[in-house]
């Protein structure tokens, strides 16, 4: 390989370093995809684990932006809806609303002020 070949390859990994995460260039910061991330598998837990509950879609999406309700220097604030294993795939209705509180660094949940099972009635 020649020094022309080898430089060229340093420089391109370098600026894929330099680039970071695609949820950086998203617009979407380090704390917020780790927030999306602790609320997501907080919710998981506090419903039973994978086997009984899956979390909304939108907590899968870069940042869980579509189920962040709020973020300022409190923290992050996630709501979003839950149910069994696919329910949303076999368009069943959730079964389960959740609201997970995450500090400004996205490494720490700071309550869950609302974790409620859904009726019919009581959807959103």
């Amino acid at each position: 390989m020649s020094l022309r070949t080898s430089a060229a390859l340093l420089l391109g990994s370098l600026a894929m370093l330099a680039a970071g995460p695609a949820f950086s260039q998203a617009g979407i910061d380090n704390a917020q995809q780790r927030a999306a991330n602790l609320a997501r598998n907080t919710a998981v837990k506090l419903n039973g684990g994978l086997v009984k509950y899956r979390p909304a879609a939108c907590m899968f999406v870069i940042g869980g932006t579509p189920c962040l309700v709020k973020s300022d220097g409190k923290g992050f604030l996630f709501r979003f809806e839950g149910g069994g294993p696919a329910w949303q795939q076999l368009n069943q209705p959730p079964t389960t609303l959740t609201e997970v509180l995450v500090d400004p660094s996205g490494r720490e949940v700071i309550g869950t002020p609302v974790n409620k099972i859904l009726t019919p009635a009581a959807k959103p």
